[in-house]
């Protein structure tokens, strides 16, 4: 019953916070989680009261740290620009919730013991900098980049005004010993201002006249002497630049020192040139947490010299070995490439690769704010790479100012055509799984924004070689990050995974990409997926859209994953295995009553019924509801009309429960869509029922021809067959206004529709003989089936599980009818399903056909079915429920 801020208040009164992050990450997300569940209507999601949670702690020791000045404290306005998008699905937190939040914290600040530990060891470090280089609070919910430079320079300027203004008004006086004004002098100048802000305005001034005297100085001279005192000017302007935060400084001097490597460049690389590339590796080691947007130049010649090396190898660079196909692109001059060749076995000798290699690996190191600079300009260096730009921003000529070459390739003077090439990327991979374990998962969710679009595009790439290690890339990477469990109401499987479904959403992806994609699914499904929680979502979208693919070889594909997923992994997506008391109702033991769900399984249990809903519509996608250009063939969609009879029986069995809360009958897309008129529990009940009654109706009034072998309607008839099955043998399960809501919503308005939409010469047939009638070429209707332990069925389920096209598990009741009827029209049987098992059989090729005058017409075919099913059903059910009634 808390509010939000009382809550961390109370939870952060009793210990202190330790001071690593990935500990810090995992007590905050424990929090977030037990919050969310105690107060289901504060938050829609866990995530949100993650992110929250880090921002009021920033917010308190912004406020009530005394080592911050009042005008550069945490306004109103800037704690809610600060937390907008955080919501879900990138929505706001009401504003009045938000302001409550700052004026109680702003009143009355958290006892922290971290914040007086903190005062007492520094005091200029504020803990809202401790907890800054943890979490970066940027994004879609922070101020944008270019008015955080412009703030930070007009608080930088009035600060040394008053550091200037202060050193002269505390100016010792002229009759003071010698030795207390020493002493004096030294102590007012230590507490009034810090070095930082003496040394910034006299290396704001100089760094101009010194760059240019150390670049004239490297250019001319050839003495090692003179050459290593420019070098160590180069490293020392470059951290007090970097320190100082003097971003055009720093940018200046590391672009320059780039450049005198000459990695962008064919020339003789001269000893000085290698030094240079030792010193910039250098840098990049040991400052590169304020190295910033000063990563670009460096990663770059970095790329260079990876290629320098296979050079040096007597191996082609990869770009050669990505444009496999176009010798014209690959070839270089002989000149040019034995330049090459010795540059690369001049750095080989003198630069170790574990120098390169370490310039990665220490990325663990850098705070959240630096691996996020240090990531955004890999991702750009990659891009320029794959783009066969990568000399760019070190020679000073790029691909956009050279001319285009053969199949629209630029080409620069001086450096040859340029194909793609992975380097970069390769080394994205590396850096992530370096910092996949050991970051946070909100700092990670933001390092990963970036980098996992960077995939999804890549992965498009019209080089098959690129895309295809992209993908591949993806694939490694979701198995590592999906080894740790996600915790309930947490979304950060989705956010991963999600460049496989961009890719599979974008229009440009090639067949064997998307099939790619889908292998990658069914792999991860198979290995994983005891961990898949909020993944599931993008995993079924995936499948949806393989559906509608224009290839039928990635339809079948798709629907083969959804075959193999109900096959050996549907207990790990209703997540029944160890958790039996999160979905049953717990009882009392003395009264043998349920007792009411815990917060946590009450959210469980929606969260299940939601996973349940998203798998049947991934099923029925496969359905051919409409014409299309490239319709699903008749067997998928038969094959998915089986399933929706498995669905059936699993919620019969009570394998899967119905939610407990939240169900609406407004937008189907939504969770917890169900028919009106309905109590609260039946309207629960019918929101898992109604997705597969809904797609069943579609199926039975489709547009979408369906004819093979001189047999038509298929589709229509098996959604008729299918429905009529679940019907029959799970009606028992619904009461009278659910009975209503299903002939009212579903079997009623499909007939009609069906009957409608049928525009064949059926219905306009007349003969002025009284023993012809258009009633003569209208079908029988199905004979009422056997009962669930009828033998003959049961010899039909003991054949399907041994053949191979068949599921291997044991068949549910609506299941095995749907099987037996399918069996009976694929192979001309009678109807009598307690025969069916003779059918399977039966040769193909020997098989009893009967051609129907009117195989398109729906009234000639599905409609005696579709009217059969009021019939069976008053036999059936309806009678036994006016006994009950």
């Amino acid at each position: 019953g808390l509010s939000f801020d009382e809550s961390i208040r109370l939870f952060l009164s009793g210990f202190r916070l330790p001071g690593e992050a990935q500990k810090i990450d995992r007590i905050m997300e424990k929090f977030a989680e037990r919050f969310t569940r105690q107060n289901t209507d504060v938050f829609p999601s866990a995530d949100t009261a993650f992110i929250l949670a880090f921002s009021v702690i920033m917010l308190n020791t912004d406020l009530h740290n005394p080592s911050i000045k009042p005008e550069r404290r945490m306004t109103l306005e800037s704690f809610i620009r600060n937390n907008k998008g955080i919501s879900v699905d990138g929505g706001d937190l009401p504003e009045d919730f938000l302001t409550g939040i700052f004026n109680r914290i702003k009143e009355k600040p958290f006892s922290l013991k971290e914040d007086d530990e903190a005062r007492e060891k520094v005091s200029k470090e504020s803990s809202r900098d401790m907890f800054e280089s943890l979490f970066v609070f940027e994004g879609p919910f922070g101020s944008s980049a270019e008015d955080r430079k412009r703030e930070k320079f007009r608080k930088e300027r009035e600060e040394m005004m008053a550091a200037s203004e202060q050193m002269f008004k505390k100016r010792p006086s002229k009759n003071m010993s010698s030795r207390k004004l020493n002493l004096d002098s030294s102590t007012q100048l230590t507490d009034s201002v810090s070095p930082a802000d003496v040394v910034k305005p006299m290396f704001d001034v100089t760094w101009g006249p010194l760059i240019g005297t150390l670049s004239q100085v490297l250019e001319s001279s050839t003495n090692e002497t003179s050459i290593a005192l420019c070098l160590s000017g180069f490293v020392y302007s470059i951290r007090l630049a970097s320190h100082s935060g003097m971003s055009l400084a720093r940018n200046t001097f590391v672009n320059s020192l780039a450049k005198f490597t000459t990695l962008g460049s064919i020339k003789e690389m001269k000893s000085k040139n290698i030094e240079c590339i030792r010193t910039l590796l250098s840098i990049a080691i040991i400052d590169g947490e304020y190295l910033g947007d000063s990563w670009s130049p460096i990663l770059q010649c970095i790329s260079q010299l990876g290629r320098l090396h296979l050079f040096a190898s007597g191996l082609d660079s990869e770009d050669q070995f990505l444009q496999v196909g176009s010798p014209q692109l690959t070839k270089i001059s002989e000149a040019a490439r034995e330049m090459e060749e010795n540059n690369g076995k001049a750095v080989l000798a003198a630069v170790n690769e574990v120098l390169i290699d370490k310039v990665f690996s220490s990325s663990v190191t850098l705070s959240a704010r630096g691996i996020v600079n240090f990531i955004d300009q890999l991702v750009a260096v990659s891009e320029a790479e794959i783009s066969g730009d990568t000399k760019r921003g070190i020679s000073g000529v790029s691909a956009s100012g050279g001319t285009k070459g053969m199949q629209g390739k630029i080409t620069t003077s001086g450096h040859g055509i340029e194909g793609p090439r992975i380097f970069s990327l390769q080394r994205l991979v590396e850096v992530a799984d370096y910092n996949m374990d050991i970051r946070p998962r909100l700092t990670w969710s933001q390092i990963w924004e970036n980098m996992g679009n960077h995939f999804a595009k890549v992965g498009c790439n019209e080089n098959a070689m690129v895309s295809m290690f992209a993908i591949d890339a993806l694939r490694q990477l979701s198995f590592k990050f999906l080894e740790k469990p996600e915790l309930t109401d947490f979304n950060f499987q989705r956010l991963f995974l999600k460049p496989f479904l961009l890719i599979m959403e974008n229009p440009g992806s090639r067949e064997d990409i998307r099939e790619l994609v889908l292998r990658c699914v069914d792999n991860i499904i198979r290995s994983l997926a005891h961990n898949l929680r909020s993944g599931w979502k993008i995993f079924f979208s995936i499948l949806t859209l393989s559906a509608s693919d224009p290839s039928a070889k990635i339809k079948t594909l798709g629907l083969a994953i959804l075959q193999r997923l109900l096959d050996e992994h549907l207990d790990e997506l209703c997540r029944l295995s160890g958790n039996v008391e999160d979905v049953d109702l717990p009882k009392d033991l003395d009264t043998d009553q349920e007792q009411p769900l815990s917060s946590l399984q009450k959210r469980q249990r929606n969260a299940n019924a939601d996973d349940f809903v998203g798998l049947c519509k991934a099923s029925l996608s496969f359905v051919q509801t409409e014409k299309a250009e490239n319709p699903l063939p008749i067997g998928l969609s038969m094959r998915a009309l089986c399933h929706t009879a498995c669905y059936a029986d699993i919620i019969a069995e009570k394998r899967v429960l119905p939610p407990v809360s939240g169900f609406q009958s407004t937008d189907p897309s939504l969770s917890g869509y169900t028919y009106t008129g309905l109590s609260d529990d039946e309207a629960l009940e019918m929101a898992i029922w109604r997705p597969l009654l809904d797609g069943l109706a579609a199926g039975i009034c489709s547009s979408a021809p369906s004819s093979s072998g001189g047999v038509g309607c298929l589709v229509q008839r098996g959604s008729v067959m299918a429905l009529r099955a679940i019907l029959l043998r799970h009606g028992r399960l619904f009461s009278v206004p659910q009975w209503a809501a299903i002939l009212s919503y579903v079997i009623l308005p499909a007939i009609q529709i069906g009957a409608e939409n049928d525009c064949s010469p059926v219905n306009k047939i007349s003969s002025e003989s009284p023993s012809v009638s258009s009633l003569d070429f209208i079908g029988e209707p199905l004979s009422l089936p056997p009962l669930c332990d009828d033998e003959g069925l049961k010899k039909f389920s003991a054949m399907a599980q041994s053949d191979e096209s068949s599921p291997s598990r044991p068949l549910g009741t609506a299941e095995l009818l749907v099987e037996a009827s399918f069996a009976d029209l694929r192979h001309g049987g009678d109807g009598n399903l307690s025969k069916a098992y003779r059918l399977k059989k039966k040769d193909v090729e020997k098989r009893m056909v009967h051609l129907q005058p009117f195989p398109d017409s729906w009234i000639a075919t599905t409609a005696p079915i579709a009217l059969g099913i009021l019939s069976d059903l008053v036999h059936v059910n309806f009678l036994l429920l006016g006994d009950r009634a």
